[in-house]
């Protein structure tokens, strides 16, 4: 198989990036293109843009709800967890903006790329997973803002919920069928907007935060806990790897390697500490009450109404944003797997699929421990793929495995479900149960290597398999 990728020389003129947006690709009109490559007299914007799109992904609630587990429930302070926070960041914002280079080089959205690489089952293998997770975070996103919206409302009613979620989900869907030029813009202003917001808020409520609230891991636990939190704010990130060139594949194909990969590094990262500040020090104005009832709750109760009234309504509007990504990566992958329909008809699809399995996420009890079980299990195969496809890229150009990539995938995927933290992700629904890899999670004291483990063993199965045939 021929990957035929562009590798164009750096330097070149970026005369083709400052073009005005082409019909195919305009503000609040339903984008025409589908999952086809992007011609380059359609390629437009530059890497910079980058930034504010997937800042606009990162300035919500699901941040700061992310680094809030770290200190209320992982056993972390705050300026550990703070580092726990920066370089599980750091290191997933990375591979996101080495994943976005193959946008523009090929013009294609990220799954659709990988046809090159596993081969056209192989491809529609982590399409299927990529729609699951595109669903999986679109109902995340609408029971989050639904219960914002009913914290707003003073009230916890679980029909009230369903109600809001069902107008946030349709809200998400409407933007999401527009297309890729619509959400970026919506994109980029609402994280300045909430940006803003969250500023105020953390002034207000700056005096109230116990700054020096200490780690209560300790011993051989605390390295544990540490990992854990890391792992959990790589998660975070790790669920987009599938979705990069979705949003990159527009640029022109000269577009700097460099560029691509750290615009994206920024918008992800500068969003992650600073809203992770924030989450990591709102538990601590009252520990209980962010245990029983979760960081909206504190909100709501120790920060003025002025303030904390369009906090929590742009809580609401910040994880719409998060939804039109969801929505517009799962249509494109699900024409990916064959699903002979238009862009927007496949988003509109997913989008009420994914209000589906929102409405059966009102009913869980501890809502904060299943998006913890949620985020770690649902990116188990992604560090895999994207170490497969970063270095099918960017050292074995030209040279297609499918098998080898297939493998390596699935190697790395399996070996790392040994070493998930189970009983810390199930021990409220199984407080008895006991799983076979306990031994070696307890010789870990907690700390959840599965994500490490699934991107290393995939690229020295990937990488070794290469170079024995190089060398046969």
């Amino acid at each position: 198989m021929n990957l035929n990728w562009v590798m164009p020389a750096e330097g070149k003129s970026m005369e083709a990036a400052q073009r005005s947006t082409v019909e195919s690709d305009q503000f609040l009109k339903v984008e025409t293109r589908g999952i086809d490559p992007i011609p380059e007299r359609e390629r437009h914007g530059s890497p910079r843009e980058l930034a504010f799109l997937w800042a606009g992904a990162f300035v919500n609630y699901a941040t700061l709800l992310t680094a809030s587990l770290l200190t209320t429930y992982y056993g972390l302070g705050v300026w550990d967890g703070l580092l726990a926070t920066t370089l599980g960041t750091l290191a997933g914002a990375l591979i996101l903006g080495l994943l976005s280079n193959t946008g523009p080089r090929t013009g294609e959205p990220q799954v659709v790329f990988t046809r090159r690489i596993f081969g056209r089952r192989g491809a529609s293998v982590g399409a299927a997973l990529t729609l699951f997770l595109a669903v999986g975070w679109f109902a995340v996103d609408s029971v989050i803002a639904a219960q914002a919206g009913a914290q707003l409302l003073g009230s916890s009613d679980r029909l009230l919920t369903w109600a809001l979620m069902l107008l946030i989900a349709g809200a998400s869907v409407v933007v999401a069928v527009f297309g890729h030029q619509t959400i970026k813009v919506l994109e980029t202003y609402g994280a300045v907007i909430f940006a803003g917001l969250s500023l105020t808020l953390f002034a207000l409520l700056a005096t109230q935060m116990r700054w020096g609230f200490a780690p209560t891991a300790a011993g051989a636990d605390y390295p544990g806990a540490l990992v854990l939190g890391f792992m959990s704010c790589f998660a975070l990130v790790a669920s987009w790897f599938p979705f990069a060139s979705d949003y990159s594949r527009y640029l022109p194909s000269n577009s700097r390697t460099g560029q691509v990969t750290f615009w994206p590094l920024v918008g992800v990262t500068l969003p992650m500490v600073l809203m992770g500040l924030f989450g990591l020090l709102l538990p601590t104005i009252d520990p209980k009450l962010a245990s029983d009832q979760g960081v909206l709750a504190v909100i709501s109760k120790h920060a003025p109404l002025w303030v904390a009234i369009p906090f929590l309504a742009f809580v609401i509007v910040g994880e719409i944003w998060a939804n039109y990504l969801d929505v517009y990566t799962a249509g494109l992958v699900t024409l990916t797997m064959g699903i002979n329909l238009k862009r927007w008809q496949t988003a509109l699809g997913c989008g009420i699929l994914g209000a589906g399995v929102a409405s059966l996420a009102i009913l869980v009890t501890d809502f904060h421990v299943a998006y913890e079980d949620f985020l770690i299990l649902t990116y188990l195969w992604a560090p895999a793929w994207a170490a497969v496809v970063l270095l099918s890229f960017f050292v074995f150009s030209g040279k297609a495995r499918p098998g080898l990539a297939f493998l390596a995938w699935g190697a790395g995927t399996s070996l790392s479900l040994l070493f998930v933290n189970y009983p810390n992700l199930f021990s409220s629904a199984f407080p008895n149960a006991h799983f076979p890899n306990q031994p070696v999670v307890g010789l870990l004291h907690g700390a959840d290597l599965s994500g490490l483990v699934s991107a290393g063993v995939a690229a020295l199965v990937y990488w070794g398999s290469l170079k024995l045939l190089k060398t046969s």
